[in-house]
């Protein structure tokens, strides 16, 4: 089986992607090459692809971009670790390609709907084209609400949350995005009490201050350890759609996450 024919066979059901105007390209390899088998991650870090060699895998699918920016006026040590990453990949005679808007909202085992799953709480269905989802939940503070989400992220390599806002604050209507969408204008409409976002998925001038002028506690998260969960369910999902002899794993990419807080 060729590396293009996986491509194409992830890309086949999603017609949310607008295929004129997207991040999911190959970005270094040849796709023609018979797949031996296939690493995913979170984003390719020189470790993941030195342990994606050492697996035997010449194909690898990462959900964020590998070479750190899109700029071609990136600074001269970012450009110098592209090139070393890039020589990684040629060396090891690696196809990357990178699978983000595709898996961002695929249905049950995509980003979206897998983060909403390790949560836990009961959210109303998603619309298919949508980074946001709402729930009702049984009343809590926002303190246990971080507490929870916290203990949540420790299997993805996260071992805490932070909170703008009053931790004291009870919640019944909660709103979550997905990864870096967690745009809270977008989930007034739902009038929640609290929303969960990601720490690139908000600013500290603009969306923070908001929040705080108006009463709305913010639970955040790391960017990739809510985004973590949907590439393990790749793994799961490709193992069920591809024949049983291609190697499909996981490979952690070395983003944990560490909280560290004073004694008062």
């Amino acid at each position: 089986m060729k590396i293009k024919d996986v491509i194409l066979d992830l890309q086949k059901n999603q017609t949310w992607v607008n295929w004129n105007h997207t991040r999911d390209h190959i970005l270094a390899g040849d796709e023609n090459q018979e797949v031996t088998g296939i690493g995913v991650c979170w984003v390719a870090t020189k470790q993941m692809i030195e342990a994606a060699h050492k697996a035997g895998l010449n194909f690898v699918i990462t959900h964020e971009n590998p070479f750190y920016d899109c700029s071609t006026n990136p600074q001269t040590a970012v450009w110098e670790a592209v090139l070393e990453k890039q020589a990684l990949i040629k060396k090891y005679n690696i196809v990357l390609y990178r699978c983000h808007d595709g898996w961002d909202m695929f249905p049950e085992y995509g980003v979206a709907d897998q983060w909403a799953k390790r949560l836990g709480y009961a959210f109303e269905p998603r619309l298919l084209n949508s980074y946001n989802q709402y729930a009702q939940i049984p009343e809590q503070s926002v303190a246990e609400i971080a507490q929870h989400v916290a203990a949540v992220l420790s299997q993805d390599g996260e071992n805490g949350a932070y909170v703008f806002g009053d931790p004291t604050k009870r919640v019944r209507r909660l709103a979550i995005g997905t990864g870096a969408a967690t745009n809270i204008f977008s989930m007034l409409d739902y009038r929640p009490d609290a929303v969960i976002v990601s720490d690139d998925g908000i600013t500290n001038w603009y969306a923070a201050q908001f929040a705080i002028d108006h009463d709305l506690p913010l639970i955040v998260v790391n960017h990739a350890g809510c985004e973590i969960c949907g590439m393990k369910a790749m793994e799961a999902y490709l193992k069920q759609q591809l024949p049983p002899n291609i190697k499909v794993m996981y490979i952690a990419e070395g983003f944990d996450i560490h909280y560290y807080t004073s004694e008062a």
